[in-house]
């Protein structure tokens, strides 16, 4: 298990065809309609269900799904609680939210336990296509609606990237958060691994991060919010 300073790791899915997915809320039609609608993308395939925050881990024990299509508001577990669990088991994962409540503090809490995407329940379908092709391919995602509340929940803390870190700086940290360490770091940009530490000795420095995961959750809840 992997305890508050490790390294998390993003995979990506670099062939839809591999796309394996978890659908995780507590209302079977929903479920019902959320199966029919992935399982009708090429290649996409639902490989369970679950109601509850304790059935989705334990599913997510044995199967491994690439995406977790995860309804926040599960009768057992919030999504504060079940996120950071599904992550410290199985950090490969890449979870979309769905909220059908329109709230700051419940979309806050899901991007800062680490989900990397968004969509509210009254968006449109082809938001939640998009949402999980984008993190198939190992990016972020956000709804226009949800992005709306995660930009008014930052506004007190929004930053300008690009007027505090350098062009390297900038590099390295995109990197680091897809997951690579500092020797593929190093590689990619024909430097130094030493050069590789100092800058993000000194990325971090400014960001007021203390570990890589703080610095990958920092560049998720970012990303999600349209902030460069």
């Amino acid at each position: 298990m992997a305890g508050p300073g490790s390294p998390v790791l993003i995979h990506r899915v670099t062939e839809l065809s591999e796309l394996r997915i978890l659908v995780v809320d507590d209302c079977p039609i929903i479920r019902h309609g959320l199966r029919t609608l992935l399982e009708a993308q090429p290649g996409w395939k639902v490989v369970s269900e679950a109601a509850t925050g304790r059935a989705a881990l334990q599913k997510i024990r044995k199967l491994k799904p690439n995406i977790v299509l995860l309804d926040l508001g599960l009768p057992d577990m919030g999504g504060h609680e079940v996120i950071p669990r599904i992550l410290e088991m199985y950090p490969q994962a890449r979870i979309l939210a769905l909220t059908e409540h329109e709230s700051r503090e419940i979309v806050s809490q899901a991007i800062t336990g680490g989900a990397r995407g968004m969509v509210l329940k009254s968006d449109g379908l082809p938001d939640l296509i998009r949402g999980v092709r984008a993190l198939a391919r190992g990016k972020s995602y956000q709804s226009s609606q949800a992005g709306a509340l995660v930009k008014d929940r930052l506004g007190g803390r929004v930053v300008n990237l690009r007027a505090i870190l350098t062009s390297r700086e900038l590099q390295i940290l995109g990197l680091l958060a897809e997951g690579k360490a500092n020797k593929q770091v190093a590689a990619a940009l024909g430097v130094s691994v030493r050069t590789v530490e100092a800058h993000r000795a000194s990325l971090m420095r400014k960001l007021d991060l203390h570990s890589l995961r703080d610095l990958i959750y920092f560049v998720i809840r970012y990303r999600i919010a349209g902030i460069s």
